[in-house]
């Protein structure tokens, strides 16, 4: 029970503490392991002045194995991310360090962006992740564009980047699927419909009131129903 406790503390160590919020941007995190440590990351990294990464991604397993693959993970991106600002050739990069490192025994979905504040322009990729969802001139998209997850090929098949000119007050939402497949006492899964709603409904309230009305809604359509997987949220926006 202390090594749980010693592991949860060193994870917590390894997911940003602080966020940015300025005039450019707003952004809320969220994070809830299924046990102590868990496998859902995300992370927030400032390359310049004017650009930044983030990402959110959910390792196979759960507990302290799919913690130590997570750690693993974070080191790898980081380290990369330094020399390589080109999404394609980064996510190239993570599949051999994850195939490399899993044997095929384990995989991760990932969702990565590169956001320019001066041209407000954002590249991604989505590397078999839920994608996540962008609320536009009153409408919500869903970002899919990108390729396989990680870890399942030596070379992944194919990789497509997206890019899209974020409009003001755009608002992104990343998440894991322990947010869209909870369950209730029906069997019936939250999804990513009532997701999309919250966040017309929502529009003009701060992220964190976002996600605080994400969760209560899942609380109450689950009821009696536990959550049985790791959840996260990372939500953006964009002035």
């Amino acid at each position: 029970e202390k090594e749980l406790e010693l592991a949860s503390r060193m994870q917590n160590m390894l997911i940003p503490i602080t966020l940015p919020n300025n005039q450019y941007l707003e952004v809320d995190a969220y994070y809830k392991p299924h046990h102590k440590v868990g496998g859902d990351y995300y992370d927030v990294i400032h390359t310049s002045d004017d650009e930044f990464f983030f990402c959110m991604a959910d390792i196979s397993g759960k507990g302290i194995s799919a913690a130590l693959l997570m750690s693993n993970f974070q080191a790898n991106l980081r380290a990369h991310i330094e020399h390589s600002t080109n999404l394609v050739e980064l996510i190239q990069i993570l599949n051999q360090k994850v195939e490399l490192n899993t044997k095929g025994q384990n995989f991760i979905t990932l969702f990565i962006g590169k956001y320019n504040i001066k041209d407000r322009t954002l590249e991604y990729i989505n590397a078999g992740h839920n994608p996540p969802l962008l609320y536009q001139a009153g409408d919500v998209i869903e970002l899919v564009t990108g390729s396989t997850l990680l870890g399942a090929f030596e070379e992944l098949p194919f990789v497509n980047a997206g890019k899209i000119k974020m409009t003001k007050n755009s608002i992104l939402l990343c998440y894991t699927d322990g947010i869209s497949e909870i369950e209730n006492a029906a069997k019936e899964a939250y999804g990513v419909d009532k997701m999309k709603s919250l966040i017309i409904k929502s529009q003009a309230a701060s992220i964190v009131s976002l996600h605080k009305a994400i969760l209560k809604d899942i609380d109450n359509f689950r009821g009696p129903s536990k959550y049985d997987d790791d959840v996260a949220l990372l939500g953006f926006r964009f002035y």
